[in-house]
């Protein structure tokens, strides 16, 4: 029980915690994690992981894009860091409180508001990848918001067997179906329209999920490229 307790002030005095640079865990193989807050130096490194990412979403990434995403971290989440073992950030998750997607909604059995957490940047530098970073700092994200009172974490995912999709995976998060079809929605990444789905971990029982606004169901053909599991417990045929 005080163990709980514990880890309910740990994660609670990161809450409240507005400092520019934190380090919260030493982890067992001498990396970290940390937070960081807005500060210019802080932007620079964003940035530096932000265009690790976008090599692979194909979104363009300069000082201005990671200065406003620093400030909604900022305003409304946090941003998480690995830091290795000289304390360099070296692979991120940015999560956003209270995010409300165009294409779900969560809901209570008693009508009581959702409080989620959204996993908005996942990212990490491409000489790091393959070492568990990220898995970390999902996995501290979710005791994070299950310390922190929050009722459902939750991300958004390409359709093509993304690297982000195997993590959330990994971490029991699944994705957000409705009536066993996948609920997807458009997204306009540079120009080009791509579709995308979530994939979330309730904290609570009695969290629901509906289709709202801009949605879309993912057919058979949408996700051909998934494992055949997954495929064929989450998907059903359809012309929708």
């Amino acid at each position: 029980m005080n163990e709980i307790y514990n880890k309910k002030d740990f994660y609670n005095e990161i809450l409240q915690d507005n400092s520019n640079f934190k380090v919260w865990k030493k982890l067992d193989n001498g990396c970290f994690i940390g937070t960081l807050g807005y500060s210019e130096e802080n932007i620079y490194y964003l940035e530096n992981l932000l265009k690790s990412f976008s090599k692979e979403y194909g979104e363009v990434i300069n000082y201005d894009v990671a200065k406003e995403e620093l400030e909604l971290y900022s305003k409304c989440g946090k941003l998480f860091v690995y830091l290795d073992n000289k304390l360099k950030p070296v692979s991120m998750n940015g999560i956003i409180y209270n995010h409300q997607a165009k294409s779900i909604e969560f809901f209570k059995a008693d009508d009581e508001d959702v409080k989620s957490i959204y996993f908005y940047g996942l990212s990490t530098l491409e000489e790091y990848r393959g070492k568990g970073a990220c898995s970390k700092l999902i996995n501290f994200a979710i005791e994070y918001a299950y310390y922190n009172n929050f009722d459902v974490v939750y991300a958004r995912c390409s359709l093509d067997n993304s690297k982000s999709e195997k993590i959330m995976l990994k971490n029991n998060m699944i994705p957000c179906c409705y009536d066993k079809n996948i609920i997807c929605e458009n997204v306009d990444v540079e120009g080009s329209i791509t579709s995308r789905y979530h994939l979330y971990l309730p904290l609570k029982k009695g969290i629901g999920i509906m289709p709202k606004d801009e949605y879309q169901f993912a057919t058979y053909d949408d996700k051909k490229l998934l494992n055949d599991f997954q495929s064929k417990k989450y998907i059903k045929k359809s012309n929708n």
